[in-house]
């Protein structure tokens, strides 16, 4: 009889679960492990940004040359010196025939003492002040971004994206900027520029730097970045310009 009994209770649960629709499910716990956490925002940090200006004469194509001298004489040396209390950084290049012309900006996200400091190491360095005395470059300009005591991840991106790209953006824009600065090094360092050398040495050696760094770019950038990047994301087409459905 006890084995009966325990037969008829085995079917009834087999069939109470097979009418069965849904099921109480207690909600997982949260995984949150250090290392996960992206967020460089703190109290005290913001977003600042120091430019060049450079000369851009009316009847020339942009000299682009120089902002690679700019960025690996000038600002790698703060970069690296810094790069503990530097969360997130990048570089921005533009030349447009507008107000703000052929410019070259290192935007990075700290305190204000460390801001501060790597405007002064960098606008007093003598290599700055040679290509002001070369009219090589109008100016520097170094300004806070944010003016909240909390300079939110945000604050620099695009108002137009949504707000999970504007807030995830500096951190690809931080890994493209070290790609592109590492990829200058090392064709730098290729044509085996070395010892004591004159300012205008480095404007020769910076300009053939840059034609092997185009024609890099031009042979491998298709593949190498805009299909990578493709693929992290899916291998999805991403609509360019308006309305053209486009895959890397």
């Amino acid at each position: 009889m006890k084995a009966l009994a325990r037969l008829l209770l085995a079917l009834q649960i087999v069939w109470l679960g097979a009418c069965s629709t849904t099921i109480q499910v207690e909600s997982a716990p949260l995984i949150e492990p250090e290392k996960a956490t992206l967020s460089a925002e703190q109290p005290g940090r913001a977003w600042w940004q120091l430019r060049f200006k450079l000369v851009w004469p009316e009847d020339e194509y942009p000299d682009f040359s120089r902002h690679l001298l700019i960025a690996e004489q000038l600002m790698l040396p703060a970069i690296k010196t810094h790069e503990e209390q530097l969360t997130l950084w990048r570089f921005h290049r533009r030349a447009a025939r507008d107000t703000a012309g052929n410019q070259l900006s290192l935007i990075f996200y700290t305190d204000e003492a460390t801001a501060t400091q790597i405007n002064e190491e960098i606008s007093t360095d003598p290599l700055t002040i040679w290509l002001l005395d070369q009219s090589m470059i109008e100016k520097t300009a170094f300004n806070k971004r944010t003016r909240e005591e909390l300079g939110l991840l945000e604050q620099t991106s695009d108002p137009d994206w949504p707000l999970e790209v504007q807030r995830s953006w500096p951190y690809f824009i931080m890994g493209a900027s070290q790609s592109w600065l590492m990829l200058l090094q090392e064709i730098s360092q290729e044509t085996g520029l070395g010892g004591t050398v004159s300012y205008s040495d480095l404007l020769k050696h910076y300009r053939r730097v840059d034609e092997t760094l185009n024609a890099q770019w031009a042979e491998y950038g298709q593949h190498a970045y805009l299909h990578h990047l493709n693929a992290i994301f899916g291998y999805h087409p991403l609509r360019i310009r308006g309305s053209v459905m486009r895959r890397f």
